[in-house]
């Protein structure tokens, strides 16, 4: 009797004119087991495969895929930072995501439509890594496999490190049959640690013997057709309980494309030794000063809020005549493009040159040492180039900066900074940082906590404040003050910061308002100092670079 052909009224489940091939087998192939659904249904790989050479990681051009039809090929992330081949198998619009399966992993997940690239041509020339087989001689007798011959089947494999799989009879490929090959019908072998090849010993026969209700033939019996891989990992079929991992829903921010353009000694233009930011200074300031020497301006609210540390965004008083406010609004719109500048000249690959430990450590004994950083934006659309000081070197690769346009403090890796061009270096800083005239040394830091906890409470954010007429620049490029006011007023606004009174030379009794008593009782001066310790921050809030708020007005 002549065994009929399983494959002959097979079709590939999707019809694709640039489908990737699967693994042909006409000999025996040591494998390593990458998924196992249950005797009938296994993925496995080849020993000697090249899984490694077919994924990709930066420098890497992605393309953003458009078609999410179940069919498709494309790259998608497989490990953080690292794209591999998939197949997709189903689209979930509902997510904004697709179901694939990684055709080298046998590995099925769920990712973000922007996490799915175009598959080039040449990327498919390689047949999938990961093959299907079956055990066609061991069947159940309960026409399908209970979940407690699974949980044995596993555990008989799990005995094992090696194996071997040589095709059945009927698996033989017909050159005459021209279809993708589904799933390969085999005997499996299993190899124990320190043994040769020629000691293997067959799984369908310790199944037989360990396993109930299973039957092991001479010959094939259970044809198996190609799995649907839209029906693997059932479990995720509910949508409640779909996992979408963080590196599958969106690119790195920071993923190079093409390689960086590597520093040249001899560049001006891109040396940190001598490319410094210019700082704030008095001719500076000159055109934003009236006649009586003070200047307009809008404190910064996100970062940083006492008399002795702020900032200031200064603006140009237009004449009296103007009808309206779209004169500021005009004015702040001129630094969002700049921002915008910098973006678009370092976002070309071109134009972003890394910087190294060394360099930078030698930058900072030659002076102020600058740069520009890649900083995630946070509406994820893409990195934004902010330029910035570099203060120190701190652990894990990590540096200490100083936004200079944001005015707050915060930490990046060492590989997402690069050098600074010359021409963005002649522009001043957004805003200008100031504070109060420090003529009293022995102020305490209790007095400073005191009145920074006030100050935010009084300065107004939401309508220009000026500044002056005393002001002196120092060194670093700070402005200092002595008197704040609001348009139109005379009253100086650090006079409304409420008294303290010293207590005991290190702490504070009470707050001499309205309402106190000066000649309350020791126990009620007591409770009036929790109360007011209860108001008082110990100390400011640090400031991160990865607190995408503090970017906002830089959008």
């Amino acid at each position: 009797m002549t065994v009929p052909c399983p494959y002959s009224k097979i079709q590939p489940e999707f019809l694709n004119t640039k489908s990737i091939q699967r693994m042909p087998m006409k000999d025996s192939a040591l494998v390593e087991l990458l998924r196992v659904e249950s005797p009938s249904s296994l993925f496995v790989r080849p020993i000697s495969h090249i899984r490694d050479q077919l994924v990709y990681t930066e420098p890497y051009f992605l393309a953003p895929h458009t078609n999410f039809e179940a069919g498709n090929y494309a790259l998608a992330p497989i490990e953080e930072r690292m794209f591999g081949r998939c197949l997709i198998v189903r689209n979930i619009p509902l997510l904004e995501a697709c179901r694939v399966f990684f055709i080298d992993d046998a590995v099925t997940a769920n990712v973000s439509w922007k996490c799915l690239f175009v598959l080039k041509d040449e990327e498919r020339f390689h047949p999938w890594q990961a093959m299907h087989i079956s055990l066609g001689r061991l069947g159940s007798l309960t026409n399908e496999w209970s979940f407690e011959q699974r949980r044995q089947f596993m555990d008989i494999l799990s005995e094992f490190p090696k194996f071997e799989i040589t095709p059945c009879q009927v698996d033989i490929e017909d050159d005459q049959e021209e279809i993708d090959r589904p799933s390969l019908l085999v005997n499996l072998y299993g190899i124990e640690e320190d043994k040769s090849i020629d000691e293997k010993v067959s799984i369908e026969e310790i199944c037989g013997v360990l396993m109930p209700n299973v039957m092991v033939t001479c010959f094939p019996t259970l044809l198996t057709e190609d799995p649907r891989l839209a029906e693997l990992d059932k479990e995720q079929d509910d949508l409640e309980v779909i996992l979408l991992e963080e590196f599958r829903r969106q690119l790195p921010y920071d993923w190079r494309h093409e390689e960086k353009q590597e520093y040249k000694e001899g560049d001006e233009d891109w040396d940190i030794v001598t490319c410094k930011l210019v700082e704030w200074e008095e001719k500076l300031l000159k055109k934003y000063l009236l006649e009586d020497g003070c200047f307009w301006g809008f404190i910064t609210p996100n970062v940083t809020v006492s008399p002795w540390d702020m900032h200031i965004t200064p603006i140009i008083k237009e004449n009296e005549g103007s009808a309206d406010e779209q004169w500021i609004f005009d004015q702040f719109d001129k630094i969002k493009r700049m921002q915008l500048v910098f973006d678009d000249f370092y976002v070309d690959p071109k134009n972003q040159r890394p910087l190294d430990e060394e360099e930078i450590r030698y930058a900072l004994t030659q002076g102020r040492a600058y740069a520009i950083a890649a900083v995630e934006h946070r509406k994820k659309t893409g990195p934004q180039w902010l330029r910035v000081e570099i203060l120190d070197f701190l652990p894990n690769n990590n540096l200490d900066l100083r936004f200079v346009d944001q005015g707050f403090r915060g930490f990046e890796s060492i590989k997402n900074i690069y050098r600074i061009h010359r021409l963005h270096t002649a522009m001043p800083p957004f805003q200008i940082p100031m504070g109060l005239y420090f003529d009293d040394v022995s102020i305490s830091e209790t007095e400073m906590g005191w009145s920074s906890h006030f100050w935010r409470e009084i300065v107004p954010f939401d309508v220009p404040i000026v500044v002056g007429p005393k002001l002196e620049f120092i060194e670093t490029g700070k402005l200092q003050f002595a008197e704040i006011r609001e348009i139109g007023e005379q009253e100086n606004l650090l006079d409304e910061i409420p008294p303290i009174s010293l207590y005991s030379g290190d702490g504070f009794s009470h707050y001499e308002g309205e309402n106190s008593d000066l000649g309350s009782s020791e126990e009620e001066s007591d409770a009036s100092e929790l109360e007011l310790n209860r108001g008082i921050p110990d100390e400011e809030d640090e400031y991160d670079s990865e607190d995408q708020d503090y970017y906002d007005d830089y959008d």
